[in-house]
């Protein structure tokens, strides 16, 4: 306990005579004030141009309650703030962090979104090290347990920041890491619900209610309307017409007898190009045209009334055990159309028990990363136009469903090509055109179609 009032009785000292005291404006921040119920007063002092020093208690940024300091600004619009995160005092825990953080309020379970530092090893409570550990830390509800999105490791960090920014009425927040090459895209979160005035700077948290620990943080910095960082754009509007019924072509087919999709996309995309595996034929074949992508032979999924895979055996409504065409495996499917986007954010995703991976304009957005999920891929278009679209699923064991999805700004849902709903028009490309999409073919085509 003795060394824990040394330490506390130090860092007040250093604060001692700060330019503004607790809770009033210093430097380029607003606000300085306690989050929770910490153990000791934490406070912030302007030291040089673009460094602070922060004093904070707090057992941790996590679970359901927060305790740490909060150096902040109300902030509206597209906004960054960043900082080269930095330690005088370590503290007793090495899971002290200093972190960039977008806060509705200062309330403990407040929505939060936080790019993470911590300090160094256990080895000595005293040290005052940047580890090389840096991650997205997430609260999406209010109360709820807060959450770890992307982590990485291998080199310290030279800045952090944190940014939210809005386009095409899709509202984005960012968590980034600079390793001194330029930022780096370290988490992404579509997030439609947070208001346009939020809080935004720096938090400090012990991890040790028993401990003070003292950040010093330079390169601070708030940036007005950045741009995005890691968001893929896809390849040009088709320069010509590509078909003017609406919907998707879907076509499946199955792997030869003595072949199986082992070899996960590299297998399925031969399979679906060539109808052969290594030069074995497929053995079932079917094609169709849908005007939703809502399939499912057997397993999860997030729409009801779905549709057969064209060649594959109906599944069974309820499932009868043991299952009589529920059960088909090694299989994939390939999805052609062409999508009607305006310029700008989108956000366009699929569910499969396996993997499917879906392209735009001839690049790719986005794959599932395990099986058996739904996943959304943010991505920018850049202009408004007709565009190639096409994905690939397989199958190999158990259960087997394929949805396409579309997230709207206001937050819903959708199947991709429920125009109704408010989703983006889809429209069957005329045969002429099947085999140049997502090839980079259709840049090839001159010739419209005839009306």
């Amino acid at each position: 306990m003795c060394k824990r009032l040394f330490l506390l009785a130090s860092l007040i000292l250093v604060l001692a005579g700060a330019p503004s005291v607790f809770g009033e404006p210093i430097g380029v921040f607003n606000f300085s004030d306690d989050v929770g119920a910490v153990g000791g007063i934490g406070g912030t002092r302007y030291m040089a141009t673009n460094e602070y020093l922060i004093l904070a208690g707090g057992s941790d940024i996590w679970g359901t309650a927060d305790q740490f300091h909060y150096a902040y600004n109300k902030v509206s619009g597209n906004v960054r703030f960043e900082l080269s995160p930095g330690w005088d005092i370590g503290g007793g825990n090495y899971w002290a962090k200093v972190e960039t953080m977008l806060r509705v309020n200062t309330d403990t379970g407040s929505i939060a979104y936080a790019t993470a530092t911590r300090r160094g090893d256990n080895t000595d409570p005293g040290n005052a090290v940047v580890h090389n550990w840096v991650g997205a830390q997430i609260r999406s509800v209010t109360n709820a347990g807060m959450w770890g999105g992307v982590e990485w490791g291998g080199s310290t960090p030279s800045k952090i920041a944190t940014q939210r920014v809005v386009d095409n009425g899709y509202q984005l927040v960012q968590s980034l890491v600079d390793y001194g090459s330029g930022w780096q895209n370290l988490d992404t979160r579509w997030v439609p619900s947070l208001p346009d005035q939020l809080l935004l700077g720096a938090a400090v948290t012990s991890h040790d209610n028993w401990w003070l620990v003292q950040a010093r943080v330079g390169n601070v910095a708030y940036t007005q309307n950045p741009g995005l960082v890691g968001i893929k754009t896809i390849g040009d509007p088709l320069p010509v017409a590509c078909g003017d019924i609406p919907g998707f072509r879907i076509e499946t087919i199955k792997a030869g007898e003595w072949s199986d999709l082992g070899g996960g996309y590299a297998a399925a995309e031969e399979l679906v190009t060539t109808h052969a595996i290594g030069g074995d034929p497929g053995r079932e074949y079917g094609s169709r045209i849908d005007p939703v992508v809502n399939l499912l032979d057997n397993g999860n999924f997030n729409f009801g009334d779905d549709t057969s895979f064209p060649g594959i055996d109906p599944y069974e409504k309820p499932v009868v055990e043991p299952a009589g065409g529920d059960d088909d495996d090694n299989y994939a499917t390939l999805v052609t159309a062409c999508i009607q986007l305006t310029k700008g954010l989108h956000v366009i995703g699929g569910h499969s028990d396996d993997a499917v991976k879906v392209e735009i304009g001839g690049v790719e957005i986005g794959r599932t990363v395990s099986w058996n999920t739904t996943d959304m891929f943010v991505f920018t278009a850049p202009a408004t136009g007709i565009y190639s679209f096409r994905a690939v699923m397989y199958e190999q064991g158990g259960g087997s469903d394929l949805e396409l999805l579309e997230a709207l700004p206001d937050g819903r849902l959708i199947l991709l090509g429920d125009v109704a709903a408010g989703g983006s028009a889809v429209y069957v490309p005329e045969p002429a055109t099947i085999a140049l999409l997502g090839f980079g073919g259709l840049a090839m085509l001159r010739v419209r179609r005839k009306r």
